[in-house]
This record gives structure tokens, C-alpha cells and sequence, in this order.
């Protein structure tokens, strides 16, 4: 096990090295230093990369561990070199870093704060090392390019799963939404896969099309669907497309009764062009309500509020899942939601897990939950059965 540790400080690359001797007794480990970045980087030019663990601090005299970090992003041959990043920094810089690595795609076990555990970054390390030798992970990494979206998109091999939406106050459920998957005969093809491959090919008016489709027949066909909200994605660009907006219409002339509200993710590009604000205009006139979905995320930006009238207001799960601990977020999801209060709109927190973060929201105002604390995403099939046993479980809760 080759171990590269790049801190400019000797004491803490002896420490270290005595934690790996500790930690490891039973493993040969060869441990590799350098004192600033520059040398760090020629050491991993000079080891071909050939390193089992790079251990990366953040701030050294006349350097920063941030020029190591782009290095390994622009040379890719060393992007797979499982870096844990260590620093005596405070937790948001701790956490800008470690998004800033993720978000180059490097293989970062984790951004971690001095001192450091040993003992917890070469158990994350052998823990991504087992992921990445898994055999069925990377035949789905390399099955990928082998999907032919076309023809999955022609047979309509489109699975629509939906998760409920809780109101904060009553605990009755409000509605659902719809999260697609595509499935061939190895099984579920997830949407971070063959969303870019539909849009690569400009097959997203279709794909939009087919979901918008198929959750209207089960609400038609389900007739105690149809008291709950009917929640499902677009995006800006799909909003270019007359003919996909004019469908869009007709099947909710067609079903005045359900409640659609369409979640729009936006594109800061053509956001502001004026056949999308057209298509929004005559949305809206036909009865459909808007939400605004990711918000705090991508181009969410105080101007949308402004020139769209959004019903609604879905707080992104990467802000709500963790304000229990993290102070940051906590505060960017209250103003948040004391702006829609302001401005009359719902607020939707999706990506509740634990009851800690339901409280919090909560006693901050949030008008609905959504997250695995209530359920994951389900088949159409499983939802009478999932409403069942909820309804009860609040009928019992409220006899007690």
C-alpha cells in the first residue's frame, strides 16, 4: 500500500506515519512525503500515480493543498487516486472543498479536520476500494454508452416511481411526485445515467411526453388518487417546445380534476427568453400551477420570484437533509421559508430523513415534507397500499 502524505509540517507527516504503523501492522504500507504542493505533485508524477491513499493538508506555506487538487483534475490519468484532504480550517471552507473535489470528479474519501482520525480515513479508504472493485458496479459503468435510449424511449420502457408530499401541520398527505426511471432487461436505469443521453439526442420533449402521460392514466384509473397534487418535472428547455406545452394542455383540459403542478427546474440561458415565459403564461392560464423546484441550487435566483408567479417553493434536499447539524443551512432554509411567507407561496422541503430535521422545519414554518423519513420512491402498484397503512398508522397515533 503506497501512502503519499503532503503536509508541510514534520511533526504531523511523523504522526501520521505512526498512526498508519499503528493502524496497519498486518499490511505493508510504504509511506511517500512532500513538504508543499509543488513537491507533491512531482512525487505523484514520479510514482505514475501508483498511490493508494493521498494525504492531502489544505494550507502549507507558500502553497495550498488547491494546486494539488487541480492538478489531479486536469491530468484525468490521476483522478482516481483516493484522495482525503486534511485541515486545520474552519467547517464551511472544509465543505466548499470537499464539494469543489467531488464536483471535478475526483476520488475523494473525505475532507477531514486536524487532528485527524487515522483510524476513520483508512476505513473510509478500503471502504471506496471495495465499491470500486465491486464486479457489478463496473459493468454498469461500463454499460452505459450501450444503452440505446431511442428505442427505450420508442417502447416506452419508462417506470414512474412517486413519493408523497406530508403537510407539516395536519400530517395528511397532499400529494406525490413523480421520479422516473428507464429499465431495460438488466433491470432500473437511474436518471443520472440517461437523463444527459435524452437530452444529448434531444429526446426530452418525448421523454416529458410519456411520464405526463402514463401519471395521468394511473390518476384516472385510481380514483382516490385524485384528491392529492400530481407533481411532476420540467425544465426550461422543455418549455421551448410548443407542441410538448400544447400536450401538456390538453390532457389537463381533458382531466380538469387533477391537481398537476408542474416543478420547474431552471436553465439561467434561456430562462429569460420570451417563448419560455409564453409557455409559463399559458400554463398557468390553464390551470397549473407552478413550483419552483431545487431552489438555493443552480440559477435559482430572487428575479424568478419576481417575474414568474410561482405557487410554489421546493427547498433542495442538499440544504434540508443535515440543518440539524449544519448551521449554515439551517439558516439559508429559514429565510427561505420566511420569504415565501412574505410572498404567499408554499414551501416544500424534499430530502427529509430523521425526525431531528421534520422538527426543525417544522417549528420554522415549512408547509410540506418530502423524504425518506416518510417513504422512498415507490411504483405506482405499491401507492393504495402505502396511503393505507399510513392513514392507519395516524388513525392509531391520534387514538393513543
Amino acid at each position: 500500500m503506497n501512502i503519499l502524505i503532503v503536509d508541510d509540517q514534520q511533526f504531523v507527516r511523523e504522526a501520521i506515519k505512526a498512526d498508519l504503523a499503528e493502524n496497519t501492522l498486518h499490511n505493508k504500507v510504504k509511506t511517500f512525503e512532500a513538504e508543499n504542493a509543488q513537491q507533491g505533485i512531482e512525487a505523484i508524477v514520479a510514482m505514475k500515480g501508483n498511490i493508494d491513499l493521498l494525504i492531502l493538508d489544505l494550507k502549507m506555506d507558500n502553497s495550498d493543498g488547491m494546486e494539488v487538487i487541480n492538478f489531479l483534475s486536469v491530468q484525468s490519468r490521476y483522478a482516481t487516486i483516493p484522495l482525503a484532504v486534511i485541515s486545520s480550517s474552519d467547517k464551511r471552507t472544509l465543505e466548499l472543498v470537499n464539494s469543489i473535489a467531488c464536483g471535478l470528479k475526483l476520488n475523494v474519501v473525505g475532507v477531514f479536520e486536524k487532528p485527524i482520525d487515522m483510524d476513520t480515513i483508512l476505513t473510509e479508504t478500503r471502504r471506496l476500494q471495495s465499491v470500486s472493485q465491486n464486479p457489478l458496479e463496473v459493468m454498469a459503468t461500463t454499460a452505459v454508452s450501450d444503452y440505446d435510449i431511442t428505442q427505450l424511449l420508442a417502447d416506452e420502457q419508462v417506470l414512474l416511481c412517486f413519493q408523497p408530499q406530508v403537510d407539516m401541520k395536519s400530517k395528511a398527505i397532499t400529494g406525490f411526485e413523480v421520479l422516473a426511471r428507464m429499465y431495460d432487461e438488466n433491470g432500473y436505469i437511474y436518471p443520472d445515467t440517461f437523463i444527459p443521453l435524452i437530452y444529448e439526442i434531444g429526446l426530452n420533449a418525448q421523454f416529458t411526453k410519456i411520464i405526463i402521460a402514463k401519471a395521468f392514466k394511473l390518476w384516472i384509473h385510481e380514483a382516490n388518487l385524485s384528491g392529492y397534487t400530481l407533481s411532476i418535472n420540467i425544465t426550461a428547455q422543455d418549455l421551448i417546445n410548443n407542441d410538448l406545452i400544447n400536450f401538456i394542455i390538453r390532457q389537463k383540459q381533458a382531466h380538469s380534476h387533477i391537481k398537476l403542478i408542474l416543478e420547474l427546474t431552471e436553465s439561467q440561458e434561456i430562462m429569460n427568453q420570451a417563448s419560455v415565459l409564453n409557455s409559463i403564461a399559458r400554463l398557468i392560464i390553464n390551470g397549473i400551477r407552478i413550483s419552483l423546484d431545487d431552489f438555493g441550487k443552480s440559477y435559482s435566483t430572487y428575479e424568478r420570484l419576481d417575474t414568474i408567479p410561482f405557487n410554489e417553493i421546493k427547498i433542495d434536499r442538499s440544504f434540508v437533509c443535515d440543518i440539524d447539524t449544519n448551521e449554515q443551512h439551517r439558516l439559508i432554509v429559514e429565510s427561505t421559508i420566511a420569504l415565501a411567507k412574505k410572498m404567499s407561496v408554499n414551501v416544500v422541503a424534499e430530502g427529509i430523513e430523521t425526525e431531528s430535521v421534520l422538527n426543525i422545519l417544522d417549528d420554522l414554518g415549512c408547509d410540506i415534507a418530502q423524504g425518506y423519513l416518510y417513504s422512498p420512491p415507490m411504483e405506482g402498484r405499491y401507492l393504495n397500499a402505502w396511503i393505507n397503512r399510513y392513514e392507519h398508522r395516524e388513525v392509531s397515533g391520534n387514538d393513543k
